[in-house]
């Protein structure tokens, strides 16, 4: 008996030092902070779209601008794109209306009417980070005189 007790107790006691140090458990937080992000920029400060040719209707860019864009804020966010009329360049009282440009995110379906007020071009409520490629199309506006005409197109990224 006091044998197997020898070998007990020793067992007993290695059993009870093991439960103990798997029993002994501590923990610490591990805190991290992401910044909301509120980012919008464009490839390009300028785009020239050519000149109208001869029974030409239609000019379309070759390549698109690229609006980078990214946001994180939590009630989503609103990608919008207002123009503009065109005004020449060298006599402000010569314009056409911007209804003339029209805006897509497809080389092939660039169907989307430009106006004078805000449009979405993109929205969600998850979380962005991406680059979306935006391609432009002119109609030939008519009666108009002869010259370089600008408009002005502004993405404004809003935190929802």
């Amino acid at each position: 008996m006091r044998r197997g007790l020898k070998v007990v107790l020793p067992t007993l006691l290695l059993l009870l030092s093991i439960v103990t140090v798997l029993a002994a458990e501590q923990s610490h937080d591990i805190v991290v902070t992401i910044p909301e992000f509120l980012e919008l920029s464009l490839s390009e400060t300028r785009m020239d779209l050519g000149s109208f040719g001869e029974l030409q209707n239609t000019l379309v860019t070759q390549n698109p601008l690229k609006v980078s864009y990214r946001c994180n804020h939590a009630n989503g966010w609103s990608l919008n794109v207002k123009a503009s009329d065109f005004i020449h360049g060298s006599d402000p009282d010569l314009t056409f209306s911007v209804t003339n440009l029209s805006w897509g995110t497809n080389p092939d379906a660039i169907n989307n009417q430009m106006s004078a007020g805000e449009t979405e071009v993109a929205g969600s409520r998850q979380p962005v980070n991406t680059t979306t490629d935006i391609y432009y199309a002119v109609r030939y506006p008519g009666d108009i005189h002869a010259g370089q005409y600008t408009s002005e197109v502004t993405y404004t990224l809003v935190a929802l």
